[in-house]
């Protein structure tokens, strides 16, 4: 069992880590459209694009990080791309100092910086999670205090912006909250990068010809487990990130847009109550089960917002969709050492847990590129309420985890 500092160590990288991704998931698509004026399906393709750049650095950086290994530690890489990447997000949110028809230009080259830079750092800090412990115990115990410190990062970070005027002309706000977050979360990456010690390390080095990014591909094509846990992630992915971009538009939707900045503050609220709530009731269920609980959950607090009701049952639905959107996020991180381990059984497959964790963030990122089309196409059409299509997504993620869930690691017993 890993002593405690060592766990909060590991997880203070979640902190950093998170007030970037939340302001990136909850806020940036609100501020590109409501406050510089970029129309929605312009925003939208923005992140597409900006996506798809990720999903080629992700893979870049869980091949190189796979093949310097152990000579370069994973800690290393979060020491790098965490400071850069709240540094570009500051970058991203400040006014842009040109014309109004170059600003959809300027969030375009600002937002693929970003997403490339936290690609760096953030595909080896997951990989850190198989390296610290092969304890499937450790695993839940690291993931349950990442989501924690994820949790109070993202709840930093929606204060920060509900206490400034970031609703206001321009969008001076989130100007102003962005440095204040970079000055928060740089520390954070150090304490992960010097406070953890990487155990395992796979028999066989990882290849270093020039195939390595083929082979990574080719595994998804015979790997079953890696097969499940990525269609696992496109389906809760969707749903978790649709009901978080969406926020703001919901309540404005209402007529009600400062109850979406404090609506805001609920996911990183709920993570920081629910973590231990649901990663103590995979302990005794099996994370297979809760994952099926929560998409349950989620299916019934977005279908009873549909009822309408105004903004008291528009926020009695997204706080349940969020608390179940919390349990499906702990139990897919939670399951991606076990088809680590189911792939690095095989002797001619090892040392790809920096590879593995790249192909569920390039999903879960697939994902949140997803859900900012869905919301476009919602917003065309102001008829369909916004909760409807998150309704949808969820029960996707529903027939995923009752039809085709990813693996779980039954070599050890997770009850203590």
């Amino acid at each position: 069992m890993l002593r405690r500092r060592e766990v909060w160590s590991y997880a203070a990288g979640d902190f950093g880590f998170n007030t970037v991704w939340q302001s990136i998931e909850l806020y940036l698509l609100f501020y590109y459209v409501r406050q510089l004026g970029i129309a929605p399906e312009v925003a939208s393709l923005i992140f597409l694009a900006g996506a798809a750049a990720d999903w080629l650095m992700d893979v870049f950086v869980g091949v190189t990080a796979d093949r310097l290994a152990p000579r370069v530690r994973l800690g290393t890489w979060v020491a790098v791309g965490g400071p850069l990447s709240v540094l570009i997000l500051c970058a991203a949110f400040a006014l842009p100092p040109m014309r109004s028809g170059y600003v959809p230009y300027y969030a375009l080259a600002t937002y693929l910086a970003l997403r490339c830079a936290y690609g760096i750092g953030n595909i080896p800090y997951g990989a850190l999670t198989a390296r610290i412990s092969a304890d499937p115990r450790d695993h839940l115990r690291l993931t349950g205090a990442r989501m924690q410190a994820a949790a109070l990062g993202g709840l930093v970070a929606a204060l920060v912006y509900a206490a400034l005027p970031a609703g206001g002309p321009g969008g001076g706000g989130f100007s102003i909250g962005a440095p204040i977050l970079a000055g928060i979360a740089v520390p954070t990456f150090f304490f992960t990068a010097f406070g953890t010690r990487e155990r395992v390390m796979p028999a066989v080095a990882a290849p270093r010809s020039h195939r390595a990014l083929v082979t990574m591909f080719a595994l998804l094509g015979r790997s079953p487990a890696l097969r499940r846990l990525i269609t696992t992630i496109l389906t809760v992915g969707l749903a978790v990130s649709l009901l978080n971009v969406s926020l703001l538009f919901v309540f404005d939707q209402l007529g009600a847009q400062r109850w979406g900045y404090y609506a805001a503050l609920l996911p990183a609220l709920s993570l920081l109550v629910t973590a231990p709530l649901w990663t103590h009731l995979a302990t005794r269920i099996g994370q297979g089960a809760t994952l099926r609980y929560a998409a349950v959950l989620m299916l019934g607090a977005t279908a009873l917002g549909c009822a309408g009701g105004g903004v008291a049952m528009a926020l009695v639905s997204v706080t349940g969709a969020i608390v179940a959107g919390q349990g499906l996020s702990v139990m897919f991180w939670s399951l991606v050492p076990a088809t680590v381990a189911a792939c690095e059984r095989d002797a001619a497959i090892v040392g790809y847990a920096a590879r593995i964790y790249a192909a569920a963030t390039i999903a879960r990122k697939l994902a949140q590129a997803f859900s900012t089309q869905v919301l476009a196409m919602t917003l065309l059409f102001p008829a369909i309420p916004i909760l409807g299509s998150i309704a949808v997504a969820a029960l996707l993620a529903l027939l995923c985890a009752f039809f085709y869930p990813p693996i779980e690691d039954t070599s050890r017993s997770l009850a203590p």
